[in-house]
């Protein structure tokens, strides 16, 4: 069986209007709004030929919103988890980062250094990322129930449909990232190195436990 035809499809979200500031935890807006976002992933879809089952998202409005507009435009059910949050940069959140070098040159030099296994001040590091998000990656394929979003409980849909179509992930960089880890075996410095652009798809292999569900 082809790994990646009941994998996971995954797009970074619209770009955001900040530059140069931590940003990951923070509820940032997309420049596009949601419609557009949505619309642009549906014509990647359509090119690929993909009919995903199930649209999941971090709950951050820059993914949870054109995840919803997805779901709603394909008839699938939608899910938000947690463990796809953007990487947290504790207490640099919303800080401009030539700010946090001059007022805090230890701890931003340690972050450098070692970010891998460091985090900023209560924040995350590189590792502590790919831990959850490798929880999710595992979990995705045999059928589960998904947490629901806005009260609407998509368990027995999602299940039986992520069986048998992709799932698709509207996602942060750093997701991403942690899933070129996790379900491709890179190495961090290599997942850091190659680019993510915005709404551009990305496919990943599901679990061989979960693909083994997934054949006829």
């Amino acid at each position: 069986m082809d790994p990646l035809a009941h994998g996971l499809v995954a797009f970074r979200h619209a770009p955001v209007a900040l530059s140069g500031v931590c940003y990951g935890r923070l509820d940032v807006a997309a420049e596009l709004p949601p419609q557009a976002a949505a619309a642009a992933i549906e014509r990647a879809l359509h090119e690929l030929c993909v009919h995903p089952g199930v649209v999941w998202s971090s709950p951050l409005s820059r993914c949870a919103l054109p995840a919803a507009e997805l779901a709603a435009r394909l008839g699938v059910p939608r899910a938000v988890d947690d463990r796809l949050l953007e990487i947290s940069y504790g207490a640099w959140e919303g800080r401009a980062f030539s700010d946090i070098e001059r007022d805090d040159p230890a701890a931003y030099a340690a972050w450098l250094d070692g970010w891998e296994r460091v985090g900023p001040p209560g924040g995350e590091s590189a590792l502590e990322v790919e831990s959850r998000v490798r929880s999710f990656w595992r979990e995705i394929g045999p059928p589960r129930a998904p947490r629901g979003v806005d009260g609407v409980d998509v368990a027995s849909d999602a299940g039986v449909a992520s069986r048998a179509r992709p799932h698709l992930l509207v996602a942060h960089a750093g997701v991403l990232r942690a899933l070129r880890v996790v379900a491709c075996g890179a190495s961090w410095p290599a997942a850091m190195s190659a680019p993510v652009p915005h709404l551009t798809a990305e496919r990943f292999p599901l679990p061989a436990s979960a693909l083994s569900l997934a054949a006829p």
